[in-house]
């Protein structure tokens, strides 16, 4: 059984969808891998019942890992991520996002104003 404690609550959604959409599947939670020295264990689960990610993490990453935040981590977590994803985004030119074509990333891009051409 899982422990929902080991659940956060990430930034808005739009954020990882678009790095989602144009560094592929799975960047997102590289970029929080790298950032916060996680675990291999780390993932990112979608709740579609409340439309929000949450970075999931083991026992030793949520308690142990500085940099996550303990106790702290609930309320601070959002912010870590979106600073994770912006400056991912604050790197990329027209290129880097013209080939992305599916809807979801496309209203990401849009959400983050990102000029996108159809």
């Amino acid at each position: 059984m899982f422990d929902p404690r080991n659940e956060l609550l990430l930034c808005a959604n739009h954020f990882i969808e678009a790095v989602e959409a144009v560094r592929g599947q799975g960047a997102a939670l590289q970029l929080l891998r790298e950032f916060l020295c996680l675990k291999a264990h780390a993932e990112i689960v979608y709740a579609p019942d409340i439309n929000a990610y949450f970075l999931r993490l083991n026992d030793v990453d949520r308690w142990s890992n500085k940099r996550v935040g303990m106790l702290e981590a609930v309320s601070t977590m959002p912010f870590k991520a979106i600073e994770v994803f912006q400056a991912e985004i604050a790197t990329w030119a027209p290129q880097d996002y013209a080939h992305v074509r599916d809807s979801l990333g496309v209203n990401a891009l849009i959400k983050l104003g990102m000029p996108v051409s159809s």
